[in-house]
């Protein structure tokens, strides 16, 4: 079994003052990255699929660890799949209206 969630981090400046006690943030874009988690595969991704790697790799990062036992005379794998972020409106992250208006 597998699920995918996502990862958001605003990308900014430092803060600098502007007023007695008072400091304000530039942002600039935020980057939205899918993480793949999988509970148990057999399914590994190759060095192609990393960004490292290749110039078409999707993947900035992967980390498995063995499990057990075997899924169809298999080792079985558990572990997350990250691909490299999506630079995104820092509007359309979730939340920012709280911290940023």
């Amino acid at each position: 079994m597998s699920y995918t969630h996502y990862s958001y981090r605003l990308r900014s400046s430092g803060p600098f003052p502007v007023g007695p006690g008072k400091f304000i943030t530039h942002t600039f874009k935020a980057e939205r990255s899918e993480i793949t988690v999988h509970e148990a595969t057999t399914e590994l991704l190759v060095s192609e699929d990393m960004t490292g790697a290749s110039l078409t790799g999707e993947y900035v990062s992967a980390s498995y660890n063995a499990l057990p036992y075997t899924l169809n005379g298999e080792i079985a794998f558990s572990g997350s799949e990250v691909k490299k972020p999506e630079y995104i409106n820092e509007d359309y992250m979730p939340g920012i209206g709280t911290i940023c208006r």
